[in-house]
């Protein structure tokens, strides 16, 4: 007997993925696109095509993660920072795939995804921080996924911890992203190398120092936030995923490590909080949409 599967999609601000997956968390298939991200309708065509591409008749649902205030209940993008939607009905707009269809905020559902399949076994408490274009959250407590009053819990990225700062495309200044995500990465690889984000993870992976510094740097004040947010809310771990941790990675997590461990109250006072890189990788939000989805519909 053929093992049903979910499409799982991950829209972000540069790219729209979309996995088959089955109940075990397999990837069978792929597609991956570029987001047009200032062009409303091509990112909604980009997702409809993705999704086509990897559905099979194993299929039985959709899930999306999207990047963005996704309304609870509803599934309406209300508004995202780094793509042009503004009050989008995501559900409506892929009725034509023909499948039950569920959707909410991207980090969400990799925090789905990681207590589902990932780093989050087990873990009956722990926050997802996702790394990208900007910075988004999941949160779990309990052993249940948190989604707020309106369905926008986890919008970590957007507290502001330079008053005054670099222009956030919430529309503040100087938010937690502007200074600790991939966008950050690239701003300063282009000021002080000449070379984007990738460039810079690929210079310090070589050995360079202007590069490696930029790493440490923003993986500062990528502790520093962290250790802010376990004071906060008491996890008993911390996963980081998306992609420049996954390229990254203890390049960009071992100064987050140390920042955090500072950052955290009475550290030595209480157990440790684990920061550990996201179980299913870059692929955490998209799993964790069609995991989600699947369960819906099983």
């Amino acid at each position: 007997m053929t093992a049903p599967t979910a499409v799982g999609i991950d829209v972000g601000a540069t790219k729209v993925e979309a996995v088959r997956v089955t109940a075990d968390a397999s990837v069978q298939a792929r597609s991956l696109a570029d987001t047009p991200a200032t062009d409303v309708p091509g990112v909604l065509d980009a997702m409809r095509k993705v999704a086509a591409e990897v559905a099979d008749p194993t299929t039985l649902a959709i899930g999306v993660g999207a990047a963005g205030l996704v309304e609870r209940g509803t599934g309406r993008m209300r508004f995202a920072p780094n793509i042009a939607w503004r009050d989008v009905d995501l559900g409506a707009e892929l009725a034509s795939l023909g499948f039950p269809t569920t959707i909410d905020n991207d980090c969400t559902m990799a925090a789905v995804g990681e207590l589902l399949a990932g780093a989050g076994r087990g873990v009956g408490d722990f926050l997802y921080v996702g790394i990208g274009t900007g910075i988004g959250g999941g949160l779990v407590l309990g052993g249940s996924v948190q989604r707020g009053a309106y369905g926008f819990a986890g919008e970590i990225g957007h507290f502001i911890v330079e008053p005054g700062g670099v222009a956030c495309g919430c529309g503040n200044h100087g938010c937690w992203e502007t200074v600790a995500s991939g966008t950050t990465i690239t701003r300063l690889g282009k000021e002080r190398l000449g070379v984007d984000g990738h460039g810079v993870v690929s210079r310090a992976k070589a050995g360079d120092d202007a590069a490696t510094a930029i790493l440490q740097e923003v993986g500062v004040r990528l502790g520093e936030g962290i250790g802010g947010l376990v004071n906060i809310l008491d996890p008993a771990l911390v996963i980081v995923g998306g992609g420049p941790p996954a390229a990254a990675a203890d390049l960009l997590l071992e100064p987050a490590r140390r920042a955090c461990r500072m950052a955290i109250q009475a550290a030595d006072s209480r157990p440790e909080v684990p920061v550990v890189p996201a179980g299913l990788g870059a692929d955490a939000a998209a799993v964790g949409a069609a995991l989600g989805a699947l369960q819906e519909a099983t």
